[in-house]
């Protein structure tokens, strides 16, 4: 239909394209199915009508979406809404119509978003079905071969039976909840499961994010047991928050059974439930309680009004990328090469995926042109090169990369100021996603960014740059490190060890940040965990640019180092066989030991 939307262009986000793509999350992709090839003697047309299933299925969608913006749709408009694919025009003459023998199907992955201007221009693709479908598995895009065979080449598409893991164990765990939060166990709520993150992305991530959203209704009329529970408990959120989560440990473990490696209760600054199952499939489940709606029989995953975590910040991304896929592709190759080069992982001080993707969200807004119809492996690499440019030459001291183009307000004391980068989150209130940062971790990623800058400028043949990129490894410790201090963690079985890497990845940020505000040191974290000799110990370094004399008798510095590993002393779940020690040792003396590994 066509929407007369001419005095909105300031607010398109917000009233037109985050409501529309919402409810879009609603319908899954489908196939058009047509069976026949009919012609138009009015306008000398050839259509094909679609089957009668399509049509149904194509008109609840057409309603819907007139329901949405009835208010901006043109008067002009007929009613009767019959939809059909138009091909081309013929010479006049009468033809009879065709029935084909065997049906062609189209696949419907997109709503595309048109805008007269001179002529009509394709401004947005917006995908159908909540979760984005992964690049490379099924390929219905604007994608060309070239860049599909340079991802293949390169080993960049996830593994389909990777993804087809984390799918099947979001239906089971959809269907375990199910059993304990329905129509029958509760009156007064709805529940909703839904996946955020990487998975909702279609990207390929190490955990499978999702939330558990208990809303509160209107009517308390009928309470059942659990009912009563819930209110009783509805104004001491983290008892009611502990208690959901116990309830959905307890279903777990008699659903899944054998299959769990560990399932428990993370008590951070928000209670999650990790789950590593025996596949390796690792799900993470955070609770959101929202209190009584304030709007009447509003759906939960198409209500503007009250955003869920982390499901919004996703949406918001998805309709702001202009293509979805072009941005998946994108977001792919940065989030790679940040990877290999270790600057990438919020628990170490550096970027988490959500930055990342804000950071590619704002290229391809800016810079992916109107109509493009096909996307080759020179367009990508222009994408890249401006990525590279604009991020290297960006202020990260002074200035905020945001999305939104309102204006944002934020409180200096909040604590979602910290960090030496801002970018800032798309949703209200505009939170700082990099908060993590320190300026020895900023230093860091803007070298990176310059690094990579320098290569493109210096090269031609766009193929072989994109696969130097790729190739560039992980620089720690740093040429200017010199003393690295190695923590030792070990437990009497992995689920033991597991919590235990996860207790100090918890603790790190706070020690990170002592090192360099009070102690006025340069710091540079290692993005990953080793495994030695030993199957039940785990290495950790960091390093610093002082030699091991000075750092030993730097007073403030053992000040900070005893506070963090005084809390491995008070971890309340800590046993008697997990255990960590320390050595501060010289440059050489770490690369010798790990040269006898």
């Amino acid at each position: 239909p066509f929407f007369d939307l001419t005095n909105t262009q300031d607010d398109n986000e917000e009233i037109i394209l985050l409501p529309l793509r919402l409810l879009l999350a609603q319908f899954e992709s489908f196939d058009i199915e047509i069976n026949e090839i009919d012609f138009s003697i009015e306008n000398h047309t050839i259509l094909m009508p679609l089957n009668f299933q399509s049509t149904k299925y194509i008109k609840q969608l057409h309603a819907q979406i007139k329901q949405l913006f009835s208010q901006c749709l043109c008067k002009t408009i007929d009613d009767n809404y019959n939809p059909y694919l138009t091909t081309g025009q013929f010479d006049g003459q009468v033809k009879s119509k065709l029935t084909l023998t065997n049906s062609i199907q189209f696949p419907v992955r997109y709503i595309s978003i048109l805008q007269k201007l001179t002529s009509f221009h394709v401004i947005y693709q917006l995908p159908l079905g909540s979760v984005l479908e992964p690049i490379g598995l099924n390929q219905f895009g604007n994608i060309n071969c070239d860049l599909e065979e340079f991802f293949n080449q390169m080993n960049l598409y996830e593994n389909r039976k990777s993804y087809e893991q984390k799918q099947e164990k979001f239906q089971r765990l959809s269907i375990c909840f199910e059993e304990i939060f329905n129509k029958n166990t509760l009156h007064c709520f709805t529940c909703a499961f839904l996946p955020y993150g990487s998975f909702r992305l279609g990207l390929n991530g190490e955990d499978l994010d999702t939330v558990l959203v208990l809303s509160q209704q209107k009517s308390l009329e009928n309470k059942t047991n659990l009912d009563q529970t819930f209110l009783r408990l509805r104004y001491q959120l983290p008892e009611l928050t502990n208690l959901i989560l116990d309830l959905l440990e307890k279903q777990i473990h008699h659903v899944f059974n054998n299959e769990i490696i560990d399932c428990r209760n993370i008590q951070a600054i928000y209670p999650i439930l990790s789950i590593l199952f025996n596949d390796q499939t690792r799900v993470e489940i955070f609770v959101q309680i929202k209190e009584v709606s304030i709007l009447d029989e509003i759906d939960l995953l198409s209500s503007f009004y009250e955003p869920i975590h982390g499901v919004h910040d996703i949406e918001r991304l998805i309709i702001y990328v202009r293509y979805p896929i072009i941005f998946q592709y994108f977001l792919t190759f940065i989030r790679t090469w940040a990877q290999h080069t270790g600057i990438y992982g919020q628990v170490y001080g550096y970027l988490g995926g959500f930055s990342w993707a804000i950071l590619c969200a704002y290229i391809c807004h800016k810079f992916l042109s109107l109509n493009t119809y096909s996307f080759s492996l020179e367009q990508f690499f222009i994408l890249i090169q401006k990525f590279f440019s604009i991020y290297s030459q960006f202020n990260w001291t002074y200035e905020s990369l945001c999305l939104s183009t309102k204006t944002h307000y934020s409180d200096p004391a909040n604590v979602d100021n910290r960090g030496s980068m801002r970018i800032l989150c798309p949703s209200p209130p505009f939170n700082n996603t990099s908060r993590s940062t320190i300026n020895s971790t900023r230093n860091l990623i803007i070298e990176n960014f310059q690094y990579v800058h320098n290569i493109i400028e210096k090269t031609k043949n766009y193929n072989d740059t994109l696969k130097e990129i790729l190739q560039l490894s992980n620089q720690f410790p740093n040429k200017t490190i010199q003393s690295i201090l190695q923590l030792t963690l070990s437990g009497q079985t992995i689920s033991e060890l597991h919590q235990w890497v996860g207790y100090m990845k918890s603790r790190l940020a706070h020690f990170l940040t002592d090192c360099e505000e009070d102690c006025e040191l340069f710091v540079q974290t290692d993005t990953k965990i080793e495994i030695r000799k030993k199957n039940l110990e785990r290495y950790y370094s960091i390093g610093f640019q002082v030699n091991e004399q000075i750092l030993s008798r730097h007073r403030q510095f053992y000040y900070s180092l005893n506070k963090f590993l005084g809390q491995f002393k008070l971890c309340s779940f800590r046993s008697d066989t997990m255990k960590f020690s320390y050595k501060l040792m010289s440059i050489n003396v770490w690369n010798n030991q790990r040269t006898q590994i």
